[in-house]
């Protein structure tokens, strides 16, 4: 099916107690920009008499990336561990005020979550909605590429990178998906796969 814009993307502290999985604190991550999944693959292959006799493949894994006009703070708390760093400052004639920002230190530990966004989609020429869920990642800070205003006015936004991993239930999930008729469904899909 094809799809076409990004929308919702939330995450929530993925919970495992002795392999039920569920999620809590959910969070908006930003203004969705693009999110990428690339599935890890295990490969087996048995040659005999001169040639390929058997194959398997199982999947192990993966990488997904998260594009986002900003990651809200809340969801950098969540996601990367960081926490609040609060600073005194003074402008130049102006009053003291206090400014509160977020530090990131060597002993940051981020949490595994659970992620989920929905999309725009065409089935049988007709619009849906297609939701996904990543059972259990776990990221790290984005890397920030920043440059001076040219003849052209470049946007330097945060593209966050991850692990995928299988959850600890029997299944071993990845990932989830389905196809919704209405938006406000795909709003409460999202959020029931983040509980």
């Amino acid at each position: 099916m094809p799809q076409f814009g990004l929308r919702g993307i939330k995450v929530a502290k993925y919970v495992n107690t002795n392999g039920v999985i569920s999620y809590t604190d959910r969070q908006e991550v930003g203004k969705a920009m693009q999110a990428n999944f690339e599935l890890r693959r295990a490969e087996g292959r048995l040659y005999a008499e001169d040639g390929l006799a058997e194959y398997m493949t199982s999947a192990t894994g993966g990488t997904v990336s998260l594009g986002v006009a900003y990651i809200k703070d809340a969801a950098q708390k969540l996601m990367f561990g960081l926490t609040e760093k609060t600073r005194s400052v003074t402008p130049t004639g102006g009053t003291a005020t206090s400014v509160t920002g977020l530090a990131v230190s060597a002993k940051s530990e981020g949490n595994y979550v659970g992620l989920g966004f929905y999309c725009p989609a065409l089935k049988d020429s007709v619009k849906v909605f297609w939701c996904c869920r990543i059972a259990k990642a776990l990221f790290g800070p984005p890397s920030m590429s920043l440059q001076t205003k040219g003849e052209n006015i470049v946007f330097n936004t945060p593209t966050t990178n991850g692990e995928m991993l299988m959850d600890d239930s029997d299944n071993a999930l990845l990932y989830e998906s389905a196809y919704v008729d209405a938006e406000a469904t795909a709003i409460a899909w999202v959020d029931a796969a983040l509980t």
